[in-house]
């Protein structure tokens, strides 16, 4: 099993148990019931389902973009575009593993409120979908690096 598919079955089951939590919390709340527990794991699940999901849309270059100026470019010029771009995304993502990895070490002892797991679960989203970011930027920069064959 490859890591895109790791990654695509780790996003459905995250974002199943976040509709579905948020869902009965909602509904439990209609009865007067509470389950606050439901909603701290509802928000660690969108950490997690955004930062992969994230990493998912780079991996088949899904992400929102306005291309009408680049596409009228000479190709050379598309290309160096390419590469600042993902130079500034390898830039950008390099300083959230790191900036990522140090919250993650100072929200070590801090919990949620209504269950007995560590916030660095939630904070963790940052640096580990940021990483899988940068692989996958680096395989694009060696994609564009390899010559066209006609």
């Amino acid at each position: 099993m490859n890591i895109i598919k790791i990654e695509e079955v780790f996003v459905v089951v995250c974002l199943a148990i976040l509709i579905l939590l948020v869902f009965f919390a909602a509904l439990f709340r209609w009865f007067g019931v509470s389950v606050a527990w439901s909603l701290d794991v509802a928000q660690m699940m969108f950490a997690w389902v955004t930062f992969i999901g994230a990493d998912l849309a780079l991996r088949k270059s899904k992400h929102i973009g306005v291309d009408i100026l680049i596409t009228r470019l000479p190709p050379v010029v598309q290309k160096a575009a390419a590469f600042v771009c993902y130079a500034l995304m390898l830039l950008f993502l390099s300083i959230v593993v790191f900036y990522g990895m140090r919250l993650c070490i100072e929200n070590y002892q801090r919990y949620f409120y209504t269950l007995p797991l560590s916030y660095s679960y939630v904070t963790g989203a940052a640096p580990v979908g940021s990483f899988l970011m940068i692989i996958t930027v680096l395989k694009h920069v060696i994609k564009l690096c390899k010559p066209k064959n006609p």
